[in-house]
């Protein structure tokens, strides 16, 4: 099993940059997601709505950040299975302290940038105390970075993660499965989840991310006809949109695996088009930065939105051309600073993290082990 998968990479800049375009859009007018997002297509009233429907559909950024914890189900267990055959506490220990390394700088470093510049009063900017300051560093609550919300669901998925392989263990994929289908449960059964915020809902996706990363079904996933992909893209990304039924539970279950089913693809299944869209440059260098890149467009559209667009009469006018106008030019100012926290932050403390896991393989089990 390869380290990289180009084309998940790919996905994961693009599922990023439509984050930052969806809240452009919703801080312009709140009310678009009850009044267009989440109504049957038909309803839409005028050309305005319509409009409106199409980009939200497009750039949906709860769409998006379930693709993230899909990917990340698929990744993480890509990882688990590289230290297969190692002392499970171990593994368990090691792989919680890599999510730490690798979730946790980057953001304390854009917290620590956005609090700083609240005291010089920059319009757009919140005052923030150093509470908040420090609740929003240990994702107790996320005042100052809102879309970090999902950085806590990262982190809360870890033990969830860790379970389910215990179980992939003892029956192999079955045990996977099984994981899945609890998950389901949770749904409608929020006690499965132990009281952790949201997870009755995400971690169907972390699961079914794990599941579609199992080599064994490769072969299955190949005899899907390459062009199938774009089919599956089409379903993840609309899907649960264009049903109408905010909240519903089978929507939610279909984007799991709708979602499930694309990554998986784009991992085992034959390459298509939508492979080498996504391998291509411009999706890469999104890829490459998609995490910090997701982390500095917040603070860049308080700037945008405090400094220019509040006082627009545009804004209100056209909330929708507006905001992805603003999403792209945060995307844009933000990629310098997001292509720094990747070579100077996340890399590091990756590549620390994985050298103390190498380290401590190769003192326990000889040169020869494999992190």
């Amino acid at each position: 099993m390869t380290s990289r998968a180009p084309a998940l990479d790919g996905l994961r800049g693009f599922a990023a940059a439509a984050v930052a375009i969806y809240h452009a859009i919703l801080h312009n007018d709140l009310s678009l997601i009850d009044r267009v997002l989440y109504q049957p297509i038909q309803a839409a009233a005028d050309s305005q709505n319509l409009w409106a429907k199409i980009a939200l559909t497009i750039f949906h950024g709860e769409t998006a950040v379930l693709i993230f914890f899909v990917l990340s189900g698929t990744v993480l267990s890509m990882s688990l299975q590289r230290r297969d055959g190692g002392n499970f506490f171990v593994t368990a220990w090691t792989f919680a302290r890599n999510r730490v390394l690798r979730l946790y700088p980057p953001l304390v470093v854009c917290l620590l940038l956005m609090f700083a510049l609240c005291q010089f009063n920059i319009p757009g900017l919140p005052h923030w105390d150093a509470r908040a300051l420090l609740d929003n560093a240990l994702l107790l609550s996320t005042p100052i970075h809102g879309p970090s919300a999902t950085l806590q669901a990262e982190m809360l998925a870890v033990p969830l993660i860790l379970a389910a392989w215990l179980l992939r263990g003892v029956f192999g994929v079955a045990g996977l499965l099984l994981a899945f289908v609890y998950s389901v449960q949770a749904l409608q059964n929020m006690p499965l989840m132990f009281g952790m915020p949201s997870m009755h809902v995400y971690a169907m996706f972390f699961m079914g991310g794990m599941l579609v990363a199992e080599p064994s079904l490769r072969g299955m996933l190949q005899q899907v006809p390459a062009r199938a992909w774009w089919l599956v893209l089409f379903l993840a990304v609309f899907g649960r949109v264009l049903s109408g039924h905010h909240g519903a539970i089978a929507p939610v279950i279909t984007a799991a695996i709708c979602c499930s089913f694309l990554v998986g693809g784009l991992l085992h299944g034959q390459r298509s088009g939508l492979h080498r869209f996504l391998e291509g440059r411009f999706a890469q260098a999104l890829g490459r930065v998609s995490f910090s890149h997701y982390l500095y467009t917040v603070p860049v559209q308080f700037i945008l939105w405090g400094a220019w667009t509040n006082h627009l009469e545009a804004s209100r006018a056209y909330p929708v051309t507006t905001g992805i106008l603003v999403g792209l030019l945060s995307l844009l100012i933000a990629y310098p600073l997001a292509w720094a926290s990747e070579r100077w932050i996340e890399r590091p403390f990756a590549s620390f993290g994985r050298g103390r896991a190498r380290g401590w393989q190769t003192d326990k089990n000889g040169p020869a082990a494999a992190v």
